[in-house]
């Protein structure tokens, strides 16, 4: 277990000063690995202008780089119209944008890092100024229509479908999506998508827009006087049902299936007076019951029991420290196991430093696994703790709170290995030592924008004009080359293997494998409720389900702290997998009751789709868990 010593955070606060206007000028830390070393002292600096808005920020190792190299430029610097609003902002990680407004202070020209310039088209002055079309044009190349916006009239069909003044018609990257019921409140009653062409690229002129799939993927929703969603029907025609309690708290869901019986998934959900749930009962007669610290109301306990046998599936136990990192993890429901001569007890510690960076970990790991890599281990069949080991990992970083190395060590396999990670001495892109071993290389790993160019040795990435992670490229011939596409808010909406195709609606997931031109397997995966420990996902065949597993299978997630899924139960409470995780990602321990099932469990860290390049999908970035880092720069910048 991991101690907490007051000691290491002696004369170590976080300090902010603040000049005669009472703008934030700098950010004091103060780092020790270890009671007893020496203390450094680490500075965030920002810059104003004469108006008193931000106009530069530079981080402790990029000013300490500065004092040698002039040419060295801030983490960020931001340039501002009369009005306050940014014009200019050049980031060392994401590039230089520039964006100008027009009077009302919409956006109508922007030039990104790439040289992508972006334009929007709003309606004449006399009318409401709606949006009405996005452009997008590369250097050289033509425009393209990207986005274009029709918006009701106000005709009685409009009228009574609560339609007036909403858009109706939205043409985007992903194809169109059309709104065509209401409620009064302003929830989406139906709505429907068409997806893009395979071969086309979105340019949505008068000549493009039947560039369409035929299909109409349509759901259908009900909701109360609050919005709350009561029904949903997606386009296979499974309805989900929800209730609520009187505070308009989640009480209770159930599923029909398409021409089946309603069943169960949430029988009742109970909650503290602050709101905490407290116990959840499942479809599956499966009990989750919560427990809390009084004074912090921090999470300390999950545990998840099957009433019908008595068993108890999963009890885990969480310590923290004053501020709230978690020390340690145990799961009481695993025995303590002796392997090789070492104890292996089922629980994890963490250790940190004065800022609160993870240094080291502990934890027990399958004795095959070998080193973490983009693949996922191959799980043990049937589930079998007995050849658990232990492992110790420690972590490094840079001064800006950049990972700069990952040693394992698990001395009872001889598993020991060391990731070194290279950062650039002009930013903060870093990739792995094999793509990079001197810091001024780094740089030529991304684009300009910020977005890395190559997954792994070999395997290059492509990325689309609006910064999002278009194709990643094969290495050999089994490896998996994967496309995406998005909607207009940067959602991804499909997934295209060379064999498989995802379709991503509202809680439902298309996925079709074909060989050549005939389909081998034609699965929906349905989702009922948030990724969590209230979700449940159905797998349903309609045609080339495998041998080994049933249809309309029922899969009952059971999360831990993070959120991600580390127990799945069947609709009577019977184990499917079992999963542990190092921390930043990667799976330690990956157990089946069945090789089959195995292969269809896709929610993982942090409740996340991992795909089979090994990144997981978190909306706006795709994250490397064998490396720790983000394959692009934070669209969001310094928010």
């Amino acid at each position: 277990m991991s101690r907490f010593n007051p000691a290491l955070y002696e004369k170590t606060p976080m300090v902010s000063v603040l000049d005669n206007r009472g703008l934030h000028v700098r950010d004091m830390g103060y780092h020790r690995a270890e009671v007893g070393s020496a203390t450094d002292t680490r500075i965030t600096r920002h810059q104003y202008n004469t108006q008193g808005y931000l106009s530069q920020s530079l981080d402790p190792r990029l000013h300490a780089s500065q004092q040698n190299d002039s040419t060295i430029k801030p983490n960020f610097i931001w340039q501002y119209d009369l009005n306050g609003q940014i014009l200019h902002t050049d980031s060392v990680d994401a590039g230089r944008t520039v964006t100008l407004n027009d009077i009302e202070g919409r956006p109508i020209i922007t030039i990104t890092a790439t040289e992508i310039t972006q334009k929007w088209q709003y309606e004449a002055p006399s009318l409401p100024g709606r949006l009405l079309s996005v452009s997008e044009q590369a250097v050289n190349v033509s425009p393209r229509i990207t986005e274009r916006l029709f918006w009701s009239d106000n005709s009685q069909q409009a009228k009574d479908n609560n339609l007036v003044g909403q858009c109706i018609k939205h043409y985007d990257p992903a194809g169109l999506n059309q709104l065509q019921s209401g409620s009064l409140t302003g929830a989406i009653l139906k709505q429907s998508r068409q997806f893009i062409l395979n071969d086309q690229k979105a340019n949505w002129t008068d000549n493009n827009l039947g560039a369409l799939d035929n299909t109409l993927h349509t759901t259908q929703s009900t909701v109360d006087a609050t919005s709350a969603l009561l029904t949903q029907t997606d386009t296979k025609g499974n309805l989900q049902r929800l209730a609520y309690n009187i505070a308009g708290q989640l009480k209770g869901s159930w599923l029909t299936l398409k021409d089946q019986n309603e069943q169960i998934i949430l029988k009742s959900l109970t909650y503290s007076a602050a709101g905490q749930k407290l116990q959840e009962v499942h479809g599956n007669g499966v009990i989750t019951d919560y427990t809390y610290e009084p004074e912090t109301q921090r999470l300390i306990s999950i545990t998840t029991h099957r009433p019908s046998d008595a068993k108890v599936l999963q009890d885990l136990r969480y310590d923290y420290d004053p501020v709230g990192n978690v020390l340690n993890i145990r799961n009481d429901t695993e025995a303590t196991r002796f392997w090789r001569n070492q104890k292996v007890v089922p629980e994890n510690s963490y250790s940190y430093d004065s800022l609160y960076q993870l240094i080291n970990a502990t934890g027990r790991e399958m004795a095959n696994i070998g080193q973490q890599s983009n693949k996922l281990p191959p799980p043990v069949s049937p589930i079998d703790s007995s050849t658990y080991t232990n492992y110790t990992r420690s972590y490094s970083y840079d001064n800006a709170g950049n990972l700069l190395q990952i040693r394992h060590s698990s001395p009872a396999t001889n598993n020991n290995y060391t990731l070194n990670i290279t950062v650039s001495n002009r930013s903060n892109h870093a990739v792995s030592q094999d793509l990079a071993e001197k810091p001024e290389q780094v740089d030529t790993q991304f684009d300009a924008g910020g977005h890395q160019m190559n997954l792994i040795q070999g395997q290059s990435l492509n990325w689309n004009s609006r910064g999002e992670l278009q194709q990643v490229n094969k290495v050999s011939s089994n490896d998996s080359l994967e496309e995406y596409r998005y909607d207009s808010s940067g959602k991804r909406m499909l997934k295209i293997g060379e064999q498989q195709r995802v379709t991503y609606l509202t809680g439902l997931e298309l996925r079709t494998t074909k060989n050549g031109n005939s389909i081998t397997e034609d699965l929906q995966m349905i989702s009922v409720g948030e990724a969590g420990r209230a979700q449940v996902r159905v797998l349903h065949w309609e045609s080339g389900k495998p041998a080994g597993i049933d249809n309309n299978q029922l899969r009952y997630s059971y999360d831990n702290l993070l959120g991600s899924s580390q127990l799945e139960l069947n609709s009577s409470g019977q184990i499917i997998t079992e999963e542990e995780y190092y921390p930043y990602g990667g799976t330690s321990v990956w157990a089946t009751r069945n090789q089959t099932e195995a292969h269809y469990k896709t929610i993982r860290y942090s409740g996340k789709e991992r795909d089979a390049t090994g990144l997981y999908y978190y909306g706006f970035r795709y994250y490397q868990p064998w490396v720790g880092r983000w394959l692009s720069a934070d669209p969001a910048g310094t928010i």
